[in-house]
Order: C-alpha cells, then structure tokens, then sequence
C-alpha cells in the first residue's frame, strides 16, 4: 500500500463532540429522568411558578425549598448545562476553557446572587420582596438550563451550526435575563421598595457584572465578532 494515501491520514478531533461531552449530556438527561420519576408534580409547580409575575406565599413555602432534593437536581442540571455552553462558545472562539472551572464559575454566581440578596434584603428591611426574587431567579436560572439543552447538544453534534447556535443561545441568556429584572423590577415596587433602590441595586449588582462578561466577550478574538 502507497504511503501517504487519505487511509493513513489521521482524523480531525472535534472537542465539542469529545466522548466526556456524551457522557455529561446523558447524565443531565438521566439526571432530567430520575427528577421526573420521583417528583412528577414538580415540574408542573415550577412552570407555573416561571410564568407569573409574583410568587404566592404558599409557593414560596412549598416549591421553593432549598432541601427539595428535585429543586437542587435542577440546579445541578442548569449549571451543567450553562457551563456547558460557556465552554462550546469559548472553545469555539478559540480558548482553551476548563470545564471545572466554568462549573465553579456558574456555581459561584448562583452563592453570589443568593449572598447579595440576602444581605441587600437585610439591609433595606425588605426581607419577603428579597426572598422571592431570589427564588424568582433561581427558577429563570433553571428554566435558562432547560432552554440552552437542546442547543448544546445542537453545538456538540452538528458543527456547521455552531455559530448561528452560539449567538441564538446568547439571545436566549439575554432575553431571560431581561425578563429576570423585569420581575425583579415588578416584585420591588409591589413591596414598597422606592424606584430609586430598584435602579441602584440592578446597576451595582446585575447590570454592572454583565457589561463586564460583554466586553470580555467582545474584546477576545472570535469569528462571531470579527469579519
């Protein structure tokens, strides 16, 4: 056999189909299943709780409990799946990320944003308006988890997408967010907060931090935003 001929040429490996990306995308689906199996009811709570602008206080009470092991899976799930992405997209505009690293990173927003809101609650004496925004955004925060699955698994299998996947999922974060501090907004004036705390809060807090990640994002080499 002539040396040199394509069957001795080696394949090109694609990280984003890597065999530890299957394995991670079947346990978020096991995971998704072992939920469904022991909490049916939870999935229907949880997007009813998504869709209303208030929380009622029975919700609070019963959905919403930090030790429901089915709340926590779903944390887990979304975190996944979010670092997940954030390694695709990075991966794609040519960093080499760690995943434990970005798993960590989404796992520390999740204590940061728990942490701030407990002490800015504290602070302005606003303690029920604070506890349902944040459960309030932990449940966007699952629901962003359960839109960008089908989008990741798009990313990993189906390269020819990937950039128009990317800046899609990016739109999906976005519009989320907006609609997290549009009900942030909503639950702040239904407690009495004044306007003027609402807009210094998201600014210092939320908007601040995401104009940061933006301009990280913009300012790294990638094709999504350089011709």
């Amino acid at each position: 056999m002539e040396q040199g001929t394509p069957l001795d040429s080696l394949r090109p490996v694609d990280p984003l189909s890597s065999e530890w990306v299957t394995v991670l995308l079947l346990l978020v689906v096991l995971l998704m299943a072992l939920i469904n199996m022991s909490s049916p009811r939870k999935w229907r709570l949880l997007g009813q709780s998504m869709f209303r602008m208030r929380l009622g206080r029975q919700a609070l009470r019963e959905e919403m409990d930090l030790q429901d092991r089915a709340f926590l899976g779903l944390l887990l799930v979304a975190t996944g799946v979010l670092a997940l992405f954030g390694w695709q997209a990075l991966t794609v505009q040519g960093v080499a990320p760690v995943f434990p690293s970005l798993v960590g990173f989404v796992a520390g927003i999740i204590v940061a944003h728990y942490v701030v809101l407990r002490t800015v609650g504290a602070l302005m004496r606003a303690s029920a308006g604070m506890e349902e925004y944040l459960y309030t955004g932990f449940l966007l925060f699952i629901l962003t988890g359960m839109a960008m699955l089908p989008l990741v698994v798009l990313i990993a299998y189906r390269s020819a997408w990937r950039p128009g996947l990317i800046v899609a999922g990016v739109v999906v974060l976005v519009l989320l967010l907006v609609y997290r501090w549009i009900r942030g907004a909503w639950i702040g004036l239904g407690e009495g907060v004044p306007l003027r705390y609402i807009i210094l809060y998201f600014c210092a807090a939320e908007l601040l931090p995401v104009l940061l990640v933006v301009d990280h994002w913009r300012t790294t080499s990638s094709p999504l935003f350089h011709s």
